[in-house]
């Protein structure tokens, strides 16, 4: 984690003030889709008064790491492994998410935290797969005819 893209102050209830913070780690119980387990985030607390803060990069982070944490339960690609398949096609959030026929920010997001139907998971696989890859491109340039416009009479 770098500490250095975060906010050097938040804001304390208790202090009524903007403080500086320490950033702990800690092992705690979450729950995602009704899946129970345990995951180590990041906690920050204020220096002046010990009370746990609210620092939204550090949610951030935490997300990602619960929601991985969960990918790697139910056997999903987590976060980081969708972006090296990515990266291995020499392919933009936007190319990716074109090529399977997707949303637009739809990797994006599956690449910073959100969670991927199993669908979307066995497409990004098969694009990091060199056979279904090979495939995929396939299917996808022999029905590209088919979606030619009419010609007018």
């Amino acid at each position: 984690m770098n500490k250095n893209k975060f906010p050097k102050k938040g804001y304390c209830d208790p202090c009524n003030d903007y403080v500086p913070y320490e950033i702990k780690e800690e092992k705690r119980s979450v729950t995602v889709k009704g899946i129970t387990f345990e995951a180590t985030e990041y906690i920050p607390y204020c220096k002046n008064c010990g009370e746990e803060l609210w620092i939204n990069e550090v949610e951030r982070i935490n997300d990602i790491i619960i929601y991985d944490k969960y990918r790697e339960i139910v056997g999903l690609l987590t976060s980081k492994q969708i972006k090296e398949i990515r990266q291995k096609r020499n392919m933009s959030q936007v190319e990716l998410a074109a090529f399977l026929s997707i949303g637009e920010k739809d990797i994006a997001r599956y690449e910073n935290g959100s969670i991927q139907s199993k669908a979307i998971d066995n497409m990004i696989r098969m694009v990091g797969d060199d056979a279904g890859f090979i495939a995929m491109n396939k299917v996808i340039h022999v029905n590209a005819p088919i979606l030619k416009p009419v010609k007018n009479n």
